[in-house]
């Protein structure tokens, strides 16, 4: 393998979460997000110059990674692009503020530790990109339910999460939807880097018009995964699914060779899968996004309330009722206090509390 196509391999990743972070600095300032009002979701997102700053990087870094891509097969492209998640945590913690609990940090490890196995597992020797180059009406019909699984995901996760006993999703759901759309956007990327001739020769397949359509996608339900959660959840999460998605339907798509060690490549994707399932799927009630509940305020209807009810009245003035069962002793003598004569005979005996 070329240092200076591993390199890019790298670099790619670490723009693209460059990239994310610019879009979670621009989540804190963006009203709340619906994928249910596309039009008011396109105008918020191109109207943001923090938004429009992580898209451009973004797009710097789909450039960078199609250039590793013309030098480096899928396998041992692969590992590189897990090993910047290194780059995604230092951004979280150490620029965003951002703390992991222990179970994401173990998420983290898990990653790492595919991508190791990944890289003692790619075959030796330089196989630059190459391979096969599939027919259109089979990349079409490989990438349309990738492209529309998250969409209906979307929807369902979104109603899911509204109702009396619903608690804030972290973004776990979206980060799967975004993870599959940018697998096939990186999908396609793989088809476009052998095509050198020019843009003539991208115009004639289906991976420029397929990319076109995912990327906003993906991006849109990135940002709105941003505002529901942390960026280190959605990165993570996002890019375990892109990556899994890319090695099991790219290799036999393009005719990448599939790693030498074929059970550290499948003990890798084990990992990578165990790691998606252990993202916590709830953030904790005092660590939820702040702009939940402003969400759900702002989608109440005017005059309605919360799941819970209307408020509560103010509460009546307290009465300690004071009975005794067992008869007292009444006070001595003619001016004894009559409440003492009815305590005595177990009346309740009434008085205005503060």
């Amino acid at each position: 393998m070329s240092v200076q196509y591993q390199l890019l391999a790298f670099l790619s990743t670490g723009v693209y979460f460059a990239g994310l972070a610019f879009f979670k600095k621009a989540a804190a300032e963006m009203p709340p997000l619906q994928g249910s009002r596309p039009w008011h979701l396109a105008r918020t997102l191109l109207t943001s110059g923090a938004w429009v700053t992580g898209a451009a990087v973004l797009g710097a870094g789909a450039a960078v990674q199609v250039a590793a891509l013309t030098g480096l097969s899928l396998s041992e492209a692969l590992p590189l692009f897990l090993a910047g998640l290194g780059v995604l945590v230092a951004l979280a913690v150490l620029v965003l503020g951002e703390r992991l609990t222990a179970r994401e940090w173990g998420c983290a490890g898990l990653l790492a530790a595919a991508a190791v196995l990944l890289l003692s597992a790619t075959p030796g020797g330089d196989a630059a990109a190459g391979g096969e180059t599939p027919p259109a009406p089979l990349v079409v019909a490989v990438a349309l339910p990738s492209l529309l699984v998250p969409c209906i995901m979307f929807l369902a996760s979104d109603r899911a999460r509204r109702g009396a006993h619903a608690r804030p999703l972290t973004g776990v759901a979206l980060a799967i939807n975004v993870g599959l759309l940018t697998g096939t956007n990186e999908l396609m990327l793989r088809g476009a880097a052998p095509l050198t001739d020019g843009p003539g020769a991208l115009a004639g397949t289906p991976y420029l018009y397929i990319f076109a359509v995912a990327a906003p996608l993906a991006m849109g339900q990135l940002q709105i995964a941003l505002q529901r959660s942390r960026l280190v959840v959605v990165g993570l999460v996002a890019t375990a699914t892109a990556k899994t998605y890319l090695l099991l339907l790219a290799t036999p798509l393009y005719g990448d060779p599939w790693p030498s060690e074929g059970d550290r490549a499948a003990l890798a994707l084990a990992l990578t899968i165990l790691a998606i399932a252990a993202v916590p799927h709830h953030e904790p009630r005092d660590t939820a996004p702040r702009d939940t509940a402003v969400r759900d305020s702002a989608e109440r209807p005017e005059g309605t309330h919360g799941p819970h009810g209307p408020p509560a009245a103010p509460a009546a003035p307290r009465l300690d009722v004071e009975t005794s069962v067992a008869p007292r002793p009444a006070s001595s003598g003619l001016w004894g206090h009559p409440g003492d004569s009815r305590a005595a005979h177990g009346v309740p005996v009434v008085r205005r509390g503060g």
